[in-house]
């Protein structure tokens, strides 16, 4: 186990302890990547044992709680979710952290799934906040050099060993690891706050080390609540896939029963692609080009929500859907979110408090 009984979140220290760039296995030796070895051999996502659920559920709930005490930092905010599989050299990469970079300049405080992709490019943005544009630029150009940490899929033999098929896998990761490290290294001593909330779920994925606190949980459905129902002050969707959808649609089913426009909380899709705004094109059963087109669907189903419970009339439905956006436009998404900072900042302070049946968007009516 990890060192969960000191009862504070972790940082990238206590999980990357053991690396060794200079060994083919590397990635491999972190403590990191020895929890996820016993979660795998404990059953994955289904514990073997009642006993082995019942540790994991107490580690769980410590990590929750930690999570809470950390919060009192009283910042607002800001979820940054997309996909793991965006490479370091890709536009939609260096897009997000640009934005993070941008966003972190109103004081809101990031808040990603701890992952590769669009997740480390968004703690990347924040880590040189303080610095100026050229300096990220140059930190993307670095990152750029090792773009893809391998395919990391199904590592294991049956006794838990690593499959031989997967060293060169395994060195790809580390040298991903290595250069995220040493970028790291590059940024401001003193970093602006930024949470990852990973899970050994997808524990195969190397951690990347850009955030300043991880609270990372066995137990993805308890990660998933926590990121979306603590991105109190909106969250912003990079280009992703079967996990980002699943947290659009959970923001949108508290969207769907926000008592107000005032509490609806901002939705914000961003790729400079279009990834949102146009569906993918196939030939052969192959993806040619990529998009999943969800401005008209969110639309309607938010719409449906909302009239079907409260009947506005079109005014008063407009201050609901402006509040979530379709746009590469980064003085839209930051007006967005401007105009809901002063709710997030007062339901973020009734949870702090313990007061949470102030909080409308947690009286949800499922009538």
């Amino acid at each position: 186990m990890l060192p969960t009984m000191l009862q504070r979140l972790y940082t990238a220290s206590d999980l990357l302890d053991g690396f060794n760039p200079f060994d083919e296995l590397g990635f491999t030796l972190t403590r990191d990547f020895e929890v996820f070895r016993q979660f795998v051999s404990d059953g994955g996502p289904v514990p073997s044992s009642l006993e082995t659920r019942l540790e994991q559920a107490r580690h769980d709930a410590t990590i929750a709680d930690a999570l809470k005490r950390f919060l009192k930092v009283g910042r607002p905010l800001v979820g940054f979710m997309g996909g793991h599989t965006a490479k370091r050299n890709s536009p939609a990469f260096a897009d997000i952290a640009k934005l993070a970079w941008s966003v972190a300049q109103d004081g809101y405080l990031i808040v990603t799934g701890g992952g590769p992709g669009v997740m480390e490019a968004a703690h990347v943005g924040v880590a040189f906040s303080r610095n100026g544009m050229d300096d990220l630029e140059r930190a993307l150009a670095k990152l750029a050099a090792t773009p893809d940490y391998g395919n990391l899929d199904d590592l294991f033999e049956n006794d838990g060993s690593l499959k031989k098929s997967k060293r060169k896998d395994v060195m790809a990761a580390r040298d991903w690891l290595a250069a995220a490290l040493d970028v790291r290294s590059a940024a401001p001593s003193t970093l602006p706050v930024r949470l990852a909330i990973p899970t050994w779920l997808y524990g195969a994925e190397p951690t990347m080390p850009f955030a300043t606190h991880y609270a990372k949980y066995y137990q993805n459905s308890l990660r998933e609540e926590a990121l979306v129902n603590n991105s109190r002050a909106g969250i912003i969707y990079g280009r992703g896939g079967g996990g980002t959808l699943r947290e659009i649609f959970q923001d949108v089913e508290r969207n769907y029963y926000a008592k107000d426009a005032e509490n609806f909380t901002p939705m914000i899709f961003f790729d400079r692609g279009a990834y949102w705004l146009r569906s993918a094109v196939y030939e052969s059963g192959k993806v040619t080009s990529y998009g999943l087109k969800l401005d008209e669907a969110v639309a309607e189903i938010l719409k449906f929500g909302i009239c079907s419970r409260l009947s506005p009339d079109e005014a008063a439905l407009r201050q609901f859907l402006d509040k979530m956006a379709f746009t590469d436009d980064v003085s839209v998404i930051k007006d967005v979110l401007a105009r809901h900072l002063g709710v997030a900042k007062r339901n973020m302070s009734f949870a702090l408090a313990g007061e949470s049946f102030r909080i409308p968007t947690l009286r949800m009516n499922r009538a």
